[in-house]
């Protein structure tokens, strides 16, 4: 991370904090998209054995998985509930109309009316190219949605996304204790995986997020060692 970065992280620091503080943090519904692998699971691997040594005499192996199957899932969480994981499909270019109508749309359909009937729900999402894009964004205002900007997100900051701190990590963990061999197995099991994430854990989850934005601050944009 250059200069550059640091300096904005701890620029933006601040004001995000200001925005999640005093419970406001309930209205955010933050979101990520991620690749799950069939090797995030605990489905048999091939074992490449990759040399011997001469003096203890054994081997050492190594799992290799030159071209590994997954899948990529968007998909969030907020102190109202889970959304949906929405699987983007193999192969699929992610322009901003296929982010439209392929994830956005559904999204506000299913989620973020679901999640919050009121309409008062801030949609966060990071500055990938597919969220940032003025077409993407104008989309938003014109539904009326509420949604955190991405001159205001803090960049280069995993240490401060609940999706990076939190939820991928939980879920990889809960998939790594079951037997899936197949893509269409991985899709059932992250859904339900995704169904037995008890809400307790993400209320803990998204009371920290303010509490690492301002550690972000006070290491003046340095990252930080995520504690729950």
């Amino acid at each position: 991370m250059n200069e550059r970065s640091v300096q904005i992280r701890r620029q933006r620091s601040w004001p995000f904090y200001k925005l999640l503080r005093k419970d406001r943090r309930r209205k955010f519904i933050t979101t990520d998209e991620a690749w799950i692998y069939l090797s995030d699971t605990n489905s048999k691997s091939k074992v490449q054995y990759l040399s011997r040594d001469q003096n203890r005499r054994d081997l050492t192996p190594s799992t290799t998985v030159p071209h590994p199957k997954g899948v990529m899932v968007r998909m969030g969480i907020s102190a109202n509930g889970v959304t949906k994981p929405r699987f983007v499909q193999p192969g699929a270019k992610i322009s901003s109309e296929y982010y439209i109508q392929k994830i956005l749309k559904p999204f506000l359909m299913d989620d973020y009316c679901g999640l919050y009937p009121n309409g008062d729900a801030v949609s966060h999402q990071d500055s990938a190219p597919s969220h940032a894009s003025r077409v993407n964004q104008k989309f938003l205002t014109d539904q009326q949605v509420q949604f955190l900007r991405s001159q205001q997100w803090i960049p280069n900051s995993p240490d401060a996304a609940p999706c990076d701190y939190f939820l991928w990590g939980h879920l990889k963990n809960k998939l790594n204790k079951r037997r899936v061999s197949k893509l269409r197995g991985i899709q059932k099991a992250i859904r339900e995986e995704m169904k037995k994430i008890p809400q307790e854990i993400i209320l803990k989850a998204l009371k920290s997020w303010p509490k690492c934005c301002r550690q972000i601050y006070y290491a003046e944009g340095r990252h930080i060692e995520k504690r729950r």
